[in-house]
């Protein structure tokens, strides 16, 4: 059996992917996140899935090491892996996997934007060669496939790995790890509050747009359109309007605005300045449509 990234498979991906709904959630005003119900109850520090997702999540609270330290972390986490119970997480996979399916389209769910899809993808295919036994020809046959695989996380470990978004769990989360559930409950709760409140006044198009950039971040020509579409939508709607600015300093603002949508139009590779300059974007066509 070949040793290949599945990414349906993936107990680090599928509760980035979890994290990302509950986001989507909070955008759409949804108080009751099928996301959140599924973290709480299948991550749990007893359950295998929440063991692994501890040895995920190690990858990337550890600071910049040396080699030799790397090295040694790799082995330690792998050395770990091997002892979880492979047919329960299996079956907590299955089960996690059949209730996302219950809840929404599963292609769709997948096709989330991933952070550090590399770093993830090599943690899977070196987790999945712990558990086949040593004479297993594809340990042989994919050699420099898990050499290679070692040497991202190395590298990642070392703070040398480019191309990626690295995301660290603050002092906070560690502490509400030690937490009784009940407690983290509440607090993802309290946090759902938090950024309900800080979108909140947040126009339908602002709140679309982070919609998309979360669920189809990663899908370059779909999500790339989308973007150049809204940039030509904004430059006319903003050209529209702009002899309403009476004022020189702020019409020289509006046009540099102006001229950075239509660079977007021409790109291709979405950048994340080019979502804050949409989102300022679409601030200024709804005030230049509120003056009379």
């Amino acid at each position: 059996m070949n040793i290949k990234h599945n990414k349906i498979k993936n107990t680090g991906i599928l509760f980035e992917l979890l994290v990302r709904k509950v986001a989507s959630d909070v955008l759409d005003n949804k108080s009751d996140s099928f996301a959140v119900k599924l973290m709480r109850e299948h991550f749990h520090s007893k359950s295998e899935l929440g063991k692994e997702l501890h040895l995920y999540r190690t990858f990337f609270n550890a600071n910049k090491l040396s080699e030799t330290k790397a090295f040694n972390v790799l082995d330690l986490v792998l050395a770990k892996r091997k002892t979880l119970n492979e047919k329960m997480l299996e079956a907590q996979k299955f089960l996690l996997i059949k209730e996302i399916k219950q809840h929404c389209d599963l292609k769709q769910f997948m096709a989330g934007r991933v952070p550090s899809y590399k770093v993830y993808a090599s943690v899977y295919k070196l987790f999945e060669a712990t558990t086949r036994s040593e004479a297993d020809e594809s340990t042989f046959t994919q050699l420099n496939e898990l050499v290679s695989a070692r040497f991202v996380l190395v590298e990642h470990l070392k703070g040398e790995l480019k191309e990626e978004q690295v995301i660290k769990e603050s002092t906070f989360t560690d502490a509400m790890k030690e937490q009784p559930e009940e407690i983290r409950h509440l607090s993802y709760k309290f946090l759902l509050e938090r950024f309900n409140e800080k979108y909140s006044n947040f126009s339908d198009k602002q709140k679309t747009l982070l919609r998309e950039y979360i669920n189809n971040g990663t899908n370059v020509e779909t999500f790339g359109k989308y973007v150049m579409e809204e940039a030509k939508n904004l430059t006319t709607l903003i050209k529209k309007h702009t002899h309403k600015i009476k004022n020189d300093v702020t019409r020289i603002k509006i046009n540099e605005v102006v001229t950075q949508l239509q660079h977007i139009q021409q790109k291709g590779a979405v950048k994340d300045n080019y979502i804050t300059a949409l989102l300022i974007a679409y601030q200024i066509s709804d005030e230049l449509r509120s003056l009379s």
